[in-house]
């Protein structure tokens, strides 16, 4: 799994895309000066309380965060086709694809244009992931949120001023660890994806599981392979939680077929 070099790059890149998403999604003082107008004065409030208002009163511009999410997906595309390449290349000793396909410099690739036209034309799997960029919105939106929630329930009960709170609220929607978590799992979604396609391109009928880090969902997978490339993995396809590097190789037996 070399090409995780090329993800943890680019993942950096474009979390840096996802912040400035973030910031154009969530103001941290309108949301303070909305929070303190409702809870001023009050008393026994609970920071669940407080979390259930954030998500009702706060609305984000998704928007942002859509146009954040797209390059991520595009780039992960890319990267995931031309690992899957490699991938078969190998094991078929030949190239099914132009043989320079098979001699990757890793530490130096980049998806270049070949991204950007990915999203002119998408396939069928990067329409599917574009399509389910709402879904995604919604899970990072609300982890925000419980978060901004907690936030100004502590300061509620701490007596900190709305200026500061302000601020800590801002350190929530700017977090930068956060923003590389979710380009990270993003792009591995898509490269994943990516692979998938490529493999049924080339007729590949079994897939096998590559473990990055043990743990205990993804073991469970480990041990259930190989597969057949149709069936479902049982804890889902890779990435099975946040930061997950799990990658699927072809599983070969018989070469016969392949890339025809």
């Amino acid at each position: 799994m070399e090409w995780h070099g090329a993800l943890v790059r680019l993942s950096a890149k474009h979390a840096t895309q996802i912040r400035k998403g973030f910031r154009s999604a969530f103001n941290a003082d309108d949301i303070t000066e909305s929070f303190f107008n409702a809870f001023l004065g009050h008393t026994e409030v609970t920071n669940q309380q407080v979390r259930d208002w954030a998500k009702v009163h706060i609305t984000p511009n998704k928007a942002a965060l859509v146009a954040s999410l797209t390059p991520i997906y595009a780039d992960g595309w890319v990267l995931g086709d031309t690992a899957a390449k490699v991938m078969i290349n190998r094991s078929l000793k030949k190239a099914v694809q132009p043989a320079n396909v098979g001699v990757v410099n890793w530490d130096t690739w980049k998806p270049g244009n070949q991204a950007a036209a990915t999203l002119i034309q998408p396939s069928g799997g990067l329409q599917r992931l574009l399509d389910s960029r709402g879904l995604t919105i919604d899970g990072v939106s609300n982890t925000k949120l419980d978060r901004i929630g907690t936030v100004l329930g502590n300061a509620l009960q701490l007596g900190i001023t709305p200026k500061e709170v302000s601020i800590m609220v801002d350190q929530v929607i700017n977090d930068p660890q956060q923003a590389l978590v979710i380009a990270q799992t993003e792009m591995s979604r898509a490269v994943v994806q990516a692979e998938l396609a490529q493999y049924r391109d080339s007729n590949v009928e079994m897939v096998e599981w590559l473990v990055a880090d043990p743990c205990e969902e993804c073991q469970v997978n480990l041990d259930a392979s190989p597969i057949s490339i149709d069936a479902d993995w049982p804890n889902g396809d890779a990435p099975v939680h946040p930061n997950c590097m799990c990658d699927i190789a072809p599983y070969i037996s018989d070469t016969s077929n392949l890339g025809e």
